[in-house]
């Protein structure tokens, strides 16, 4: 079995960011669909559930499964994978990671950009411009 993987971005209610991905099987890539999945699992943990959009939630890539994905998907038809919690602010001094996630989780228009060959300089600098916006 291969899945479909979808990355999510869902601001919570105390301010942070919450990074997950949405795993379904491959041929299952209906944005609906995978939007309810992602509802459903937003009310599970007690978060807005008002719904996803392609501005929080965007299909990533098709890889294999871990024994527990294809346990989830079998029982559920999905699979959620909690990646990262994004804090409201970023550190005082971030690694060029902290500072991608900080960008995709809080400014949307950077939330599915390719960072890769932009240098940490770069990186650096935006995150100052738009924080002195």
């Amino acid at each position: 079995m291969k899945i479909a993987v979808w990355d999510t971005y869902v601001k919570r209610k105390n301010g942070t960011v919450l990074h997950f991905d949405i795993l379904v099987p491959e041929s299952q890539i209906d944005p609906d669909t995978i939007y309810r999945y992602g509802t459903e699992y937003l009310a599970s943990i007690g978060e807005d559930t008002s719904g996803l959009s392609a501005e929080q939630c965007r299909f990533c890539h098709v890889e294999e499964p871990s024994e527990e994905a294809v346990r989830s998907i079998n029982e559920k038809g999905y699979y959620i994978l909690e990646m990262d919690e994004i804090p409201a602010s970023h550190p005082e001094n971030p690694t060029r990671r902290d500072i991608i996630l900080h960008l995709r989780g809080h400014y949307p228009k950077y939330r599915f950009a390719n960072f890769r060959g932009v240098s940490d300089d770069e990186i650096k600098s935006l995150l100052q411009t738009l924080t002195n916006a």
